[in-house]
């Protein structure tokens, strides 16, 4: 579950900081935050695993405009309220699971984890817990399963919608048309052979069938990113 470790210059590191957070501060945007009276008025929610290979600005500047949410392996339940609140109120009108190829946490909850400290167990008991859950409604066996792990991301970004398509609080949202659910796959490592980085639509408000998301004309390009890999 370790990853090698990289040895940092911290002393050269943090000059680099300085100079972000001077980049950051005099290209404020005072005039368009004016604009909404100084609020935050996000357009989408954004629950992504926390990898720092997948980055909400994927989605473009993200000031003012992704609400993010991150943990390891993307998990709904271990971050919930963070959720609710950019659904029910910030009321953003779009909202994006992303999970991503070699997904560690997906590794880590195949694997035993029971050394782990314990904070860490329990994420990781969620993931383990989602990917069960989701693998038996599709009667795929996990084990055999854990051998793609890419197919795994791609059943875990399910199961985290199916979690919330059946809250009470989002569902209804879904169902008067005020909010779109869209879960992605970023292909980090070509395991879909289009190349590095590409990202993909695997589900819409639940559905997984690569061509009825083509036909879907109210989700703009995500429908040409359909696609998912073969079982």
């Amino acid at each position: 579950m370790s990853h090698e470790v990289v040895k940092f210059d911290l002393v050269n590191l943090l000059h680099n900081l300085d100079e972000s957070l001077a980049n950051f501060e005099n290209t404020f945007s005072l005039d368009d935050f004016a604009k909404g009276h100084y609020q935050q008025h996000p357009f989408v929610t954004l629950l992504t695993c926390c990898d720092s290979r997948v980055p909400p600005s994927m989605l473009g500047d993200t000031f003012n405009r992704v609400f993010c949410v991150e943990n390891i392996g993307n998990q709904v339940k271990n971050s919930e309220g963070s959720v609710l609140y950019g659904l029910l109120h910030l009321h953003t009108p779009l909202m994006i699971v992303a999970g991503h190829s070699e997904c560690g946490a997906i590794k880590a909850a195949t694997s035993d984890f029971s050394a782990e400290p314990s904070a860490l167990v329990n994420e990781l008991t969620t993931v383990k817990n989602s990917l069960y859950q989701a693998c038996a409604g599709i009667k795929v066996d996990l084990a055999a399963a854990s051998l793609t792990q890419a197919q795994l991301s791609e059943i875990n970004v399910d199961i985290q919608i199916d979690q919330l398509l059946a809250h009470p609080d989002i569902a209804p949202l879904v169902e008067k048309q005020t909010l779109q659910i869209i879960g992605v796959l970023v292909d980090l490592h070509n395991v879909y052979g289009e190349g590095y980085g590409k990202v993909y639509t695997v589900n819409v408000n639940g559905e997984k069938d690569v061509e009825a998301i083509k036909r879907q004309d109210k989700i703009g390009g995500f429908a040409a990113k359909a696609k998912r890999l073969p079982k």
